[in-house]
């Protein structure tokens, strides 16, 4: 609870930083129609120049502060769009000097005028260097209908809403007029150009930025024309309602700053799919927009209308209807040519589908079929394996009978003529007694080799310093007997594990460390425990003969030895049962050893 009242704490917080500005802004402009209507009109006259100087000063810092808090892809836009501001701030401050200080009427065209001018080629840059509008997509047909319908607008702005004005008034002189022509371009220009750019290019995070900013030169536009028409007619009055269009446009291009600022420091995780629905609710909107703009230019000069503007309005119009009719057309034969893509690209989708059923329907074929003939596979083996098993019990029996005859017959042949054989009879006795005790030996390894894989798993804890204990415990008379130094360090321990593959694999080791030392005056052997990480580790460690480490790989193997028979006895199976055993349990066992100093064998389980 505690986790979700601070996440809505701070998406509270987060939204009042958001729109602080917006609502500062809104009470500096009560604070300012307060003010106008209880002033006087001289006073009025101060109210609205200081108010001026002031919003484009704040609008001006709003954008430079942006600027150093954007990406740096977006810096170089703010700081084009602050000194749009800037140069409109000097033009204010250059009004206010010859309108306040001199008190001298400014005249058309003045230095201010160039100022102003400023501020509106300034915007159109800036905009254009938003990196939006740098990585556009490549120029099609219908960016061109665009820019024919935003022209057409514009013509029809120029012609009704300065051009006609003018030529009706004969003190107009040429320069003036031209002068009004490119002023009026300018300003109809930048906010067309502003709201071209919306329309054409993809804002993503910088859309309600870019929004706020076409607002704003929108309601310069018709500040514009509303301020010139007043002049013309000697209607101004410093009271006018023109008069605060100018601090709501510096109000949006500074909202249009800080909403930039903000959104930078934050992740758009829906702007793709937002970025969409706004692009298609303002292709929709935008043409109807532009037509709207028209008619209410020519409402609004309804009053200087002649055959020659009827005519020439007509022809824009027409025209516009003409682009407009076009690019629709355009639009809709690459809406076409997408659907055709989607619908091959479905019939595609949907023949892959049927074959890709062909082919899960061959696959379950060929898995059954692979069943089946693993499942027979299975059967032969289990079949081949106990005929095997019943093989290797017969054969061990009907081995070891005879053996045991062999040996016991020898032994009563001994004692039958005792005293009566000659020593090389005697020997070739006891060779026969010797080899069928070591074929038993072998029978009894081999066996028991075998019955590793078939014998079951069956784990479960065990104390290691008990297996120890269980293990070294038949060998105690003969480790006294020969005087072995016999060292055992286990930690206290608790593992699961079968312990009977366990007691075998330390069994093995702990003979072969007795046989190997037979010929050592003093005979050391250590068993060490210890855990590790991950693990246990178990050590058999004696000081015997030892073997050369070449060979380590070889005396892991079924009856590989490294010494004869009548030097130290054995079958070759022992350290073969050890590698098996200990990899039934999961562990793995390995040697370290150099010639006449013994040899470690270690044990690792998991």
């Amino acid at each position: 609870m505690a986790a979700e009242a601070d996440k809505i704490n701070t998406e509270i917080d987060t939204t009042r930083s958001r729109w602080a500005l917006a609502y500062a802004w809104l009470a500096g402009l009560v604070v300012y129609a307060v003010a106008i209507y209880i002033a006087s009109n001289d006073v009025q006259r101060w109210i609205n120049d200081l108010a001026w100087t002031v919003a484009a000063a704040a609008a001006a810092y709003c954008c430079f502060r942006a600027a150093r808090q954007v990406e740096l892809e977006r810096r170089r836009a703010w700081l084009w769009i602050t000194v749009a501001c800037t140069s409109w701030l000097l033009g204010q401050l250059h009004w206010n000097y010859v309108h306040l200080i001199l008190e001298v009427q400014q005249p058309f065209p003045s230095l201010n005028q160039i100022f102003y001018t400023g501020f509106a080629l300034f915007i159109m840059v800036g905009v254009m260097q938003l990196p939006e509008a740098r990585n556009r997509e490549p120029f099609t047909l219908k960016h061109v209908g665009n820019l024919g319908l935003v022209t057409c607008c514009l013509a029809v702005t120029v012609v009704l809403g300065m051009l006609e004005p003018a030529l009706q008034n004969p003190s107009v002189t040429p320069t003036f007029l031209w002068i009004g022509v490119v002023h009026t371009v300018l300003v109809a220009g930048t906010f067309l150009f502003t709201l071209s750019a919306l329309w054409t290019f993809r804002w993503g995070p910088s859309w309600t930025p870019m929004l706020l900013i076409v607002i704003g030169t929108c309601i310069y536009a018709v500040s514009n024309f509303a301020y010139a028409h007043a002049l013309l007619t000697e209607s101004y009055l410093p009271d006018d309602v023109v008069n605060v269009s100018w601090l709501l446009m510096f109000g949006l291009v500074a909202s249009a700053a800080h909403e930039q600022a903000w959104l930078s420091k934050r992740e758009q995780a829906d702007i793709a799919q937002k970025t969409q629905v706004r692009e298609r609710w303002l292709e929709a909107v935008m043409p109807a927009l532009l037509i709207v703009i028209m008619i209410g230019v020519a409402l609004s000069s309804s009053a200087t209308f002649t055959p020659r503007v009827i005519w020439l309005s007509a022809t824009i119009f027409i025209l516009f209807a003409v682009i407009l009719g076009a690019r629709e057309a355009w639009i809709q034969s690459e809406s076409q040519e997408l659907t055709d893509q989607l619908m091959s690209a479905n019939q595609q989708l949907q023949d892959a589908n049927i074959e890709l059923r062909h082919s899960e329907q061959r696959y379950r074929e060929l898995t059954t079929a692979l069943e089946q003939r693993v499942g027979e596979r299975t059967t032969e083996l289990k079949r081949a394996y106990e005929e095997l098993e019943g093989f290797s019990y017969a054969v061990a029996h009907d081995l070891k009978a005879p053996l045991r005859a062999i040996n016991g017959f020898a032994h009563l042949f001994e004692q039958e003529m005792e005293g009566q054989l000659t020593e090389r009879a005697r020997e070739h006795l006891s060779r026969i007694r010797n080899g069928s005790l070591k074929m038993s030996t072998l029978i009894d390894d081999l066996l028991s080799y075998s019955h590793i894989d078939r014998r079951g798993m069956q784990a479960s804890v065990i104390s290691l310093p008990s297996l120890v204990d269980q293990v070294l415990s038949p060998y105690q008379d003969e480790i006294q007997r020969r005087g072995i130094v016999m060292t055992v360090v286990v930690e206290p321990m608790t593992v699961r594990v079968d312990a009977s593959g366990l007691s075998l694999a330390l069994r093995n080791l702990v003979e072969n460390a007795l046989k190997y030392t037979r010929d050592t005056k003093t005979p050391r052997i250590a068993v060490v425990c210890r855990r590790k990480e991950g693990g246990v580790l178990l050590a058999v460690t004696d000081n015997g003969i030892g073997f050369d480490m070449q060979y380590h790989d070889h005396i892991f193997k079924l009856f590989q030895r490294l010494h004869r028979d009548d030097q130290y006895p054995g079958t070759g199976i022992g350290l073969a049962l050890v590698r098996k055993a200990i990899e039934r349990l999961g562990g793995k066992v390995w040697a370290q050893s150099k010639p006449g100093e013994g040899s470690t064998f270690t044990i690792e389980l998991p």
